[in-house]
């Protein structure tokens, strides 16, 4: 199965070594994000 991992730089930079989302195949899981004050 192949993946590929999906990112923007529209939305803040993780604080980790974390991806945005990954596709594998026909699903797409995505991670999210605690508020932070810009």
């Amino acid at each position: 199965m192949t993946l590929k991992f999906i990112s923007t730089d529209k939305a803040p930079a993780a604080v980790g070594p974390y991806s945005q989302g990954v596709r594998a195949g026909n699903i797409i899981f995505t991670s999210g994000q605690l508020p932070i004050d810009l």
